[in-house]
């Protein structure tokens, strides 16, 4: 973890150094200016750790600096994003012998006014929660038809609270699903004080079971605390185990962040799998889209990756995991389903990656005579 804290941070800061060096560029250039910039882009770039003490003193102030950080820090990526797009754009340009037609200062505005209104389409764009349909049929289902409701990432905390579970529950009232899982990071970080949220669940009550499995963050939330609020919000829990509901097999397994070596088997599925017949349709519950060529089953549901959320981190999760977000069917048959995720992490924003709750349709098809 302080590798991981050490890294963000100097990877934050200096994008912090980018775009403060362009308000340095684009202004006389004075004491005072680069004191600020200095007392500022320092105080910014360490808000993430104030906000996780301020939280952890319970401090009344903490839910606005909260939002008044992350918020900064979308604006600062989506600048810095743009102002590289500009910065090639000049390169190129005197490669080419051409004379780029902005100076610092308009280049510093265009930067300035267009990551601003990408900053406030993302605000929009991340409480327009999308749903997505997947048919699968199979000879599995001995009959009829199961659907199961996949949400993922919601991140309920500090700045995910009561208003925006609100709307997830509506949406799922709409879709009336049979069954509802959660596939991880339904807790966030910041802030476990969660205990008044896990009654929003309860306003629906699927008829065949809610199901949940554990991601990182609930880890580092604290795995008491977010244990006891999925319990109570309705969810069994599935730790390395699986369960029968619609004539098709759950099986759940911890995300490998919460490795606990008492209980190995939370991340095997083996003994979940022990009693499971090859006629069985499996849906694999599995917070991070890793598939295991050794694990039998027909459907995986994933997340973690929030389809990058704020574009273009949606290249970088494509690289690092090799899966695009949605339906992949596998080289063997087997089915991946990677969620946008619900909710967003950091940031409050999403970009070109809109919010989504999965409603997934598993019909029975007869078999082949």
């Amino acid at each position: 973890m302080l590798t991981f804290m050490s890294v963000a941070l100097l990877i934050y800061g200096s994008m912090h150094l980018y775009a403060f060096g362009k308000v340095w560029m684009a202004f006389p250039h004075t004491y005072g200016l680069g004191l600020a910039l200095a007392l500022v882009g320092t105080t910014l770039t360490f808000s993430p750790l104030l906000v996780w003490y301020m939280e952890k003193q319970s401090w009344q102030a903490t839910v606005i600096t909260a939002w008044v950080s992350y918020t900064w820090m979308g604006f600062l990526f989506l600048f810095f994003c743009i102002g590289l797009v500009f910065d090639l754009g000049h390169a190129l340009a005197a490669l080419m012998s051409f004379k780029w037609p902005l100076g610092h200062v308009m280049t510093f505005r265009a930067t300035g006014l267009m990551a601003l209104a990408a900053l406030g389409y993302g605000l929009i764009e991340a409480r327009q929660i999308q749903v997505e349909q997947v048919n699968i049929s199979t000879p599995k289902l001995a009959s009829g038809r199961v659907t199961i409701a996949q949400i993922s990432d919601l991140h309920l905390g500090m700045m995910k609270g009561d208003k925006f579970l609100g709307s997830v529950m509506d949406k799922l009232r709409e879709l009336r699903p049979d069954i509802v899982v959660a596939t991880g990071d339904i807790v966030d970080g910041q802030g476990d004080n969660l205990d008044a949220l896990a009654q929003r669940f309860k306003t629906y009550t699927p008829p065949l079971g809610a199901y949940a499995v554990i991601g990182n963050h609930e880890h580092y939330a604290g795995l008491v605390n977010s244990l006891r609020f999925l319990h109570s919000a309705g969810f069994t829990v599935l730790r390395g185990e699986s369960a029968v509901a619609g004539g098709i097999v759950l099986v759940g397994v911890d995300d490998p962040g919460s490795r606990d070596p008492d209980h190995p088997a939370i991340l095997d599925t083996r003994k979940a799998l022990a009693s499971v017949t090859r006629d069985d349709f499996i849906v694999l519950l599995k917070h991070q889209p890793v598939v295991d060529g050794n694990t039998p089953f027909d459907l995986q549901l994933s997340g973690h990756i929030h389809g990058g959320q704020i574009f273009p981190f949606v290249y970088l999760t494509r690289l690092v995991y090799g899966v695009h977000t949605g339906l992949t069917r596998l080289a063997d048959g087997r089915l991946l389903y990677v969620s946008r995720g619900t909710g967003t992490w950091g940031p409050p924003i999403r970009l070109f990656a809109p919010p989504e709750i999965t409603l997934i349709t598993i019909e029975s098809k007869n078999k082949p005579q």
